[in-house]
């Protein structure tokens, strides 16, 4: 019996040691440092496709648009709504049209900043779907205009919405484009209780 009685309690003190480790190891594991995964790189082009698509859209409606109507010509589709063909040499709605020539550059200047850190943002991978669609609308419609202003000179401008006299400066799809995702940039800093609706 005392021979019984020795080999099992050699047998539970050789046990300990590996009971012990066991219970470190998974403790090391508990406090190891959560690795978060970078945004798959398809979810990063996918943002800068839709940038792309903006400007491509932009462009061809310009071109048409030129190609269509002569400078400073246009035609009536809706009794509060037509399409015109006007050279803005300003910044979206017409701002700065008049200011003298040097706001081209200046525009030009911006422009190219913000595409290239707009870009840089996108490729990196964006924190949720407002900054996706916030920032790629953002940067197709600066490229859109940003294309005019170093091939024409100027920003071709196409619709143009009034009322009862009054026209609202004519613009294009890309300032479409910059003002809606001004929107969803607003939109996104809401409380999470909105920003659970965002677009997808």
């Amino acid at each position: 019996m005392d021979r019984t009685r020795l080999i099992v309690t050699m047998t539970a003190l050789a046990a300990l040691p590996r009971a012990e480790t066991a219970q470190q190891g998974s403790g090391d594991r508990a406090s190891a440092p959560q690795i978060i995964p970078r945004k798959p790189m398809m979810d990063r082009y996918r943002w800068l496709g839709l940038a792309i698509g903006v400007a491509l859209a932009d462009q061809w409606a310009k071109h048409w648009i030129a190609g269509t109507f002569p400078l400073g010509a246009g035609e009536t589709v809706l009794p509060f709504f037509n399409l015109v063909h006007i050279l803005n040499s300003g910044a979206a709605f017409s701002f700065l049209a008049n200011a003298g020539g040097w706001q081209r550059y200046v525009l030009i200047a911006l422009a190219l900043a913000v595409s290239v850190g707009l870009t840089i943002m996108l490729l990196k991978g964006v924190a949720n779907r407002w900054e996706g669609w916030g920032y790629s609308l953002l940067l197709g419609g600066a490229v859109g205009n940003l294309v005019d202003r170093l091939g024409r000179g100027a920003v071709v401008d196409y619709l143009d919405f009034h009322a009862g006299g009054w026209h609202w400066p004519a613009f294009n799809l890309a300032d479409t484009a910059l003002c809606l995702s001004a929107l969803i940039l607003l939109l996104g800093t809401l409380p999470s209780s909105a920003q659970s609706k965002a677009p997808t």
